[in-house]
């Protein structure tokens, strides 16, 4: 967001002690400086907080933490450490990004960073009630869940880009494979990419959880960074100019507010089966409309 203070940092328009950084998180230290090392690490794709963020950006900010903590602890001198981040103004939060505070410890360090609880204390109980009611209903919505989950896994290719094109992608459900492909004459390999991901989510009836698989950083990391909120906010713009594309953005942000997609970057031509099966189909319709030549 154009405002926000967490997503100038990250743009650069607001220089930080940076610690880390990757394609979706960053880690720079706190301006307070109140602890030694004490650090916070962000998401790239902005949400308010833990309660609004999603669950793929939250499983890569935790290995990010994962990896500044084993370093901490490994190669720093420190013991352990707190992982702290704050939700509403309730608790505290100031600043509207997610944002987990890390702070560094060692055995008596003086560092106090929890109130003690009064055991005594009768909304406590009520509140460990409340909680075991809520894991309760919780697990037994995640059971549904995991059964109505859609894998969807997609590629595309190019010969030329531009050139001739072809995209392949594979719908799993329940154990049942559903594989589409096709191609274009004259297309690039974005506008591949884009395209297996939309036909894979146009066969998908209702509106369904799906995890979807791709190895295009192009296509994926529009959601996971929310370039798509500044493009909108820009007018359809880049800093370079006009999104390419727009025809086929549209198209696949429609879907995904139809359904709850959950993105996955894989990395391609690797070990992946699912994946190297889509890029085979996307290659084959290459191969099909060259014999057709």
């Amino acid at each position: 967001m154009d405002n926000c203070l967490f997503c100038k940092i990250i743009r650069g328009e607001i220089p930080s002690y940076k610690i880390y950084e990757d394609e979706y998180t960053y880690a720079f230290l706190d301006i307070s400086n109140d602890s030694n090392g004490h650090m916070l690490v962000v998401p790239k794709k902005h949400c308010e907080n833990l309660l609004d963020c999603d669950s793929q950006t939250l499983a890569n900010l935790t290995a990010t933490i994962q990896k500044l903590g084993k370093h901490l602890t490994e190669n720093c001198g420190f013991e352990g450490m707190n992982v702290i981040t704050n939700c509403g103004k309730a608790s505290g939060q100031e600043v509207f990004h997610l944002h987990f505070h890390i702070l560094p410890r060692r055995k008596d360090d003086g560092i106090s960073v929890f109130a003690p609880l009064n055991k005594n204390d009768e909304s406590l109980e009520e509140i460990c009630a409340c909680l075991k009611v809520q894991q309760k209903e919780s697990n037994k919505a995640d059971e549904a869940s995991n059964d109505r989950n859609i894998v969807l896994y997609t590629d595309g290719a190019c010969s030329g880009n531009p050139g001739m094109g072809g995209w392949g992608a594979i719908l799993m459900y329940k154990g049942v494979e559903k594989v589409l492909s096709g191609g274009e004459k004259e297309t690039t390999n974005n506008r591949m990419e884009l395209t297996a991901v939309i036909k894979g989510l146009e066969k998908i009836k209702g509106s369904q959880h799906v995890d979807v698989y791709s190895d295009s950083a192009y296509v994926v990391n529009a959601f996971l960074q929310d370039w798509i909120s500044s493009w909108r906010s820009r007018g359809w713009k880049t800093t370079k100019g006009e999104v390419q594309n727009l025809d086929l953005w549209q198209q696949l942000i429609a879907l995904t507010e139809k359904h709850d997609v959950v993105w996955h970057k894989v990395k391609g031509h690797a070990d992946n089966e699912y994946n190297n099966r889509c890029d085979a189909l996307a290659v084959g319709e290459i191969e099909k409309m060259r014999k057709t030549l």
